[in-house]
């Protein structure tokens, strides 16, 4: 599924703002006050995933449940009465469907019980990121959620990080690739500022289990955002990564995201010693797969919350520094996964190994 994303009219926008009527004025202030409740849930939801598990979801309920309260109620009420412009249509679509979109989120998340945890993470994590898309798309006339897009360190640095350099002419910002003939469907981020006399760093994301590219591409915005890097988001070419089974389906999707790889470093000015795999889940799983085939073209492989294929090539991929991130509260793939990864490499040879457990992290999404 693809998010739309609606396209403002910069100038109408910009016009109003300069315009002191009291009618702008009014409708401002509405917006303006309700940044802040949005920030709050954003980054509050965002933390609950990474702690996702089965035992502590109804904990998890309740902390979301005390910071939202019935913000979401207040501001949908006020945006029902409140009276937009003619030339703010296009922004004033955007923000509902966003706040209705999280008020959605909200809903799924705190009404479920918790046999439901699963499908209710699921249901809501698909609402969530349709909302982002849409949020990111008016990030430049909400000024007190522009933070939200960068690493604390980069917000001094925003109107940097979103000037187009003067001498490029390529599509920056996300772009959406539907499936063809020689690779899946696709998402990718270029930061708003590339400039294509240097050359970029690429992180190739691999969604977790029944994910999409759309979805977890924006997991990577913030850090690629603010450090400058190119984030590719594959989609698997069935409804996850073959992880069982590395022939023909794993060759499959290998060949697919090499394919995806070759059409991006053509447009874009990519170093080749600095394109990294990674992946959560079976996309981490997938990432140990991706790397092993194809070693000497990925700087490294970083699994998260993946585990060690019994066909990695130990032999092959010897040289490849590997970095393994794994949560000691994982319930569907216990951190011993991780360790015994780390073990199984370092018995096989390999001298670029890390392994970092990160305590209070469940099977979940890490966005910050």
């Amino acid at each position: 599924m693809r998010f739309p994303i609606a396209v403002l009219t910069t100038l109408t926008i910009l016009a109003l703002l300069a315009t002191p009527t009291y009618a702008s004025d009014t409708y401002r202030s509405v917006i303006a006050g309700q940044e802040k409740p949005v920030l709050e849930f954003l980054r509050t939801f965002e933390a609950l995933q990474e702690q996702l598990h089965p035992a502590k979801f109804v904990q998890l309920q309740s902390v979301l449940s005390k910071t939202v309260g019935n913000q979401f109620v207040q501001i949908r009420a006020d945006l029902n009465e409140l009276t937009s412009l003619p030339e703010l249509e296009d922004f004033d679509q955007t923000w509902r469907a966003a706040i209705g979109l999280l008020d959605t989120t909200y809903g799924i998340f705190v009404r479920s019980d918790r046999s439901s945890l699963i499908g209710a993470f699921l249901q809501s994590r698909a609402a969530f990121p349709r909302a982002r898309y849409r949020l990111y798309a008016i990030r430049q006339y909400t000024p007190t959620l522009q933070q939200y897009w960068v690493l604390p360190e980069a917000v001094a640095r925003l109107a940097a990080l979103e000037k187009r350099a003067a001498n490029q002419k390529r599509k920056v910002g996300f772009m959406h690739q539907p499936r063809s003939s020689n690779h899946g469907a696709y998402s990718l981020y270029v930061p708003e500022n590339y400039d294509p006399d240097r050359h970029w760093r690429l992180i190739i994301a691999l969604h977790g289990g029944s994910g999409m590219d759309d979805e977890y591409l924006l997991t990577w915005l913030r850090q690629a955002k603010s450090k400058g890097y190119i984030v590719l988001a594959p989609k698997s070419l069935g409804r996850t990564w073959a992880i069982e089974n590395p022939d023909p389906d794993v060759l499959s999707d290998v060949l697919s995201i090499v394919a995806m790889l070759n059409r991006i470093r053509a447009e874009y000015a990519i170093d080749p010693d600095r394109i990294l795999v990674t992946g959560l889940s079976d996309g981490g799983t997938f990432a140990y797969t991706l790397g092993s085939s194809r070693p000497n073209l990925f700087g490294g492989v970083a699994p998260i919350a993946g585990v060690l294929p019994p066909w990695f090539d130990v032999k092959k991929a010897r040289a490849l520094p590997i970095l393994i991130i794994h949560g000691a509260q994982d319930f569907i793939f216990p951190f011993m996964t991780a360790r015994m990864a780390n073990a199984t490499l370092i018995g096989n040879g390999f001298a670029e190994v890390t392994y970092k457990k990160l305590a209070d992290w469940g099977h979940g999404i890490h966005t910050r």
